[in-house]
């Protein structure tokens, strides 16, 4: 099937369980373990070892009701501000920060995240620890030129992003635009952590195909560039989760440094 007939599925109509039944269908556990959460856990505890990345704010800005990739950097920030596009993946973060009954399990992550330290697993004071972080957990929406509309943030220190651009984009043009519209989120000087995908084709929800933003290394780094950010670090590996339900070649993982302020 030719990508470009592939429907759009919009992330203001996600419910928490299509984080998790999107390419976690038909896929090895192993590599949705190794690549949705090791990867991206793995890299931002290195960034967090480097000492570059400092602040009291931290913007989240990622697809679905996720609090894995926040685990290796939280310490790092004052204050953590969630973003989401979903009312449902809001009332999903919300259970969770407050300790709420069937809220997802992250157990696995923390494990992890245990593990690189090498100490030993102490789940509910990592998590705990993490929500006392979280100030915030807000809806918001990239038609809106402030995205988080009435609300107006603080410039943050760092923005973290996982995959979002490639659901929320229809087109090149509209990834620039928005990729500029998270850089007025941060202040001069502040980092972008930034996860996506090259050469993803779809993904899967019920059953129906939809529409995935396809990128390369080539035209991320000319969004990034257009949008005032200058590359410090990239990471590529190749995916292992090509199946039926979604089709991507390679994740990703960016930091980017904002060097300059740039027009919407």
């Amino acid at each position: 099937m030719d990508p470009s007939s592939h429907k759009r599925y919009h992330l203001h109509e996600w419910e928490p369980t299509d984080m998790f039944n999107t390419y976690y269908s038909g896929t090895s556990e192993k590599y949705i373990t190794k690549e949705s959460v090791r990867f991206i856990v793995e890299q931002l505890y290195k960034v967090a070892g480097q000492g570059q990345i400092q602040g009291d704010y931290l913007i989240d800005i990622s697809a679905g009701c996720h609090i894995h990739h926040l685990l290796p950097i939280f310490e790092i920030f004052r204050e953590i501000i969630i973003l989401e596009f979903s009312d449902l993946c809001v009332k999903e973060l919300v259970k969770w920060k407050h300790k709420e009954s069937e809220s997802y399990d992250w157990t696995h992550a923390v494990s992890i995240m245990a593990e690189l330290q090498g100490t030993s697993f102490k789940g509910d004071e990592m998590e705990n620890a993490l929500r006392r972080n979280i100030s915030h957990i807000l809806k918001c929406d990239f038609t809106k030129e402030n995205i988080t509309d009435p609300v107006v943030l603080p410039k943050a220190d760092c923005v973290l992003s996982l995959f979002v651009f490639h659901l929320v984009c229809e087109d090149q043009d509209e990834y620039c635009r928005n990729l500029k519209k998270v850089s007025c989120l941060l202040k001069l000087g502040g980092h972008l952590l930034l996860f996506g995908l090259f050469n993803a084709k779809y993904y899967t929800v019920g059953g129906s195909k939809y529409h995935i933003l396809t990128t390369d290394k080539t035209s991320v780094e000319e969004a990034l560039r257009d949008a005032g950010f200058v590359i410090e670090h990239l990471e590529v590996i190749e995916s292992k989760m090509c199946n039926d339900t979604t089709y991507l070649e390679h994740m990703c993982f960016i930091k980017a440094l904002k060097e300059s302020n740039v027009v919407v």
